[in-house]
């Protein structure tokens, strides 16, 4: 599996310039908040600037060296893979690993070790996906109940689970 093929769908539904101000993660391109931009510009040597300049090459660079290989997405099956990179973009590295410790019944620690990967292994991949999924819509209809003023993003994360199930049945549907 590729990071290419989790960018096929996770690209699109982070779209473009995104700047609202209920959105705790404040402007972002292409899924790439300035925060996570700005510490990017300086590992590198490179003065800030406005994510929305950020070029595509600094995008792939970002979502490989601060989701996809931090995540352990390359150590998943491809559509576990996927499901997990894409809540990685969407709730950070540590987040989507509790999340998935928590699918597979394993300490939430946020720290992808050799008791999650077996766990993850010894997991049925088509339940494993149908649970992670359930268990990010929950965390966002909790999100909602925590902070009503995040009532407005509601339906468009619920439907970027649901297309990501969309997504996901069809690469099974390929295999």
């Amino acid at each position: 599996m590729s990071l290419q093929s989790a960018l096929a769908f996770t690209l699109p539904a982070e779209g473009g310039f995104v700047d609202n101000p209920l959105d705790s993660g404040g402007a972002t391109m292409h899924g790439v908040t300035q925060t996570v931009y700005d510490r990017y510009r300086l590992s590198i040597g490179e003065l800030n600037q406005s994510v929305r300049l950020i070029s595509d090459d600094e995008v792939q660079h970002i979502y490989s060296e601060m989701y996809w290989t931090p995540a352990h997405c390359p150590d998943l099956s491809e559509r576990v893979g996927i499901c997990h990179f894409d809540w990685a973009v969407n709730h950070g590295v540590s987040g989507a690993i509790e999340t998935l410790q928590g699918v597979i019944g394993v300490t939430q620690d946020g720290i992808f070790g050799q008791m999650t990967a077996n766990a993850v292994q010894a997991m049925d991949e088509s339940t494993l996906i149908v649970d992670y999924l359930d268990a990010r819509a929950a965390w966002y209809k909790q999100r909602v109940v925590n902070d009503p003023s995040q009532s407005v993003f509601l339906t468009d994360w619920l439907n970027r689970v649901q297309t990501l199930r969309e997504y996901l049945a069809t690469l099974e549907a390929a295999q």
